[in-house]
């Protein structure tokens, strides 16, 4: 047996040993892929909230199609072939290997889109917010203040401002002051909530405990005094308006519907000033008392360095940025409501499915 004999022989062997390490790639594809799409759904969906805001700013209406479902497949075929041939004489002799293989590797994955259309359009963002969605957050450390700012229109006798409410922007100037203090209580841990599930809807309700931060009490007397109810006792909240006369233990809240709440981050959108000019759009609003908005939209006719978010629209470019710790709070809050918002709907809208690959 020569040399190269045994080289041919040794070639074959480290082919099949190749083939047999890659036959089973699902555990590896499962730990890469499952972060990869992951990050990628998130960074997407970001994105199309930011389109659909600036559509809004520009009078253009929303479109969102989220992704139904995910299919990733992935095969791996090999084949490996070896052969050795040998001729033995008096006058010459002659020993030569041959060895061959292949490898085929095919990744199709697949995604379902479900635009958001019909019916199932206006249960998810035209039906006003009940109290029951926007609950768990708050006992889930969501900022109070942020959250009602976002999703409520009207807190007992208090209103928020109207996203349509042209430059002065009415409402009413305790609004703030109440979800100021509502944060102090919530964050000293004196803010309580319970849901009490019946049978046809749950019941929300909260109450001040200041046993153990009684410094808390003339804030509690405050909220009170503002939201015109009677302390002491446990209050719930109802969804409705402050003139249905309800009872002193019962706060009324008016919710947005998720568009509502769209607008009205849209409307604090800053746009160019030529935009303003030339009709696409009307002049930014700004809140009472020159709040700043929920979430800092940044504008510029070229792309930004790398941001929290990014989107472009009519060649524009619009991002929110990676710094502004409180803008991305409230963005992922809007996500949160869109993702509670879309859920109740049981309508099976049109699909469309794009294989990609």
């Amino acid at each position: 047996m020569n040399r190269r004999y045994l080289y041919v022989w040794l070639g074959s062997l480290l082919l099949v040993q190749t083939l047999a390490g890659c036959s089973s790639i699902g555990p590896g594809r499962l730990e890469n892929d499952q972060l990869d799409y992951s990050r990628t759904l998130s960074e997407v969906d970001k994105q199309q909230t930011l389109f659909n805001l600036v559509r809004l700013r520009y009078g253009y209406p929303p479109m969102f199609a989220s992704v139904q479902q995910m299919v990733a497949g992935y095969s791996l075929q090999g084949t490996v072939g070896a052969g050795l041939q040998a001729s033995i004489g008096p006058v010459s002799s002659s020993t030569f290997g041959t060895g061959q293989g292949a490898i085929q590797y095919t990744d199709k994955p697949t995604f379902t889109f479900a635009p958001l259309t019909g019916g199932r359009f206006v249960e998810a963002y035209l039906r006003p917010l009940r109290p029951a969605d926007i609950m768990p957050l708050i006992q889930g450390d969501v900022p109070i203040d942020l959250l009602f700012r976002l999703v409520a229109q009207a807190v007992g006798p208090l209103q928020n401002t109207h996203p349509l409410g042209g430059p002065g922007r009415s409402g009413s100037p305790q609004f703030s002051q109440v979800l100021e203090d509502l944060r102090v209580l919530q964050e000293t841990g004196v803010l309580r909530v319970r849901v009490q599930h019946d049978k046809e809807e749950p019941r929300l309700f909260l109450y001040f405990d200041t046993h153990l931060a009684p410094a808390t009490e003339p804030v509690v007397a405050r909220v009170c005094r503002l939201l015109e109810i009677k302390c002491g006792s446990e209050l719930e909240l109802v969804y409705g308006d402050h003139l249905q006369q309800l009872s002193g233990n019962k706060i009324p809240v008016l919710t947005r519907s998720l568009l509502g709440v769209l607008g009205a981050v849209a409307a604090e959108i800053q746009v160019p000033e030529e935009d303003v000019r030339d009709g696409e759009t009307i002049a930014t609003m700004r809140e009472l008392g020159g709040r700043r908005p929920p979430i800092v939209v940044h504008t510029s006719p070229t792309k930004p360095p790398p941001s929290y978010v990014v989107a472009q629209v009519n060649e524009k470019w619009f991002w929110v940025e990676r710094t502004d710790f409180a803008s991305k709070i409230a963005f992922s809050i809007l996500e949160v409501l869109k993702s509670l918002a879309e859920s109740p709907s049981a309508i099976a809208p049109p699909v469309l499915t794009i294989p990609a690959g």
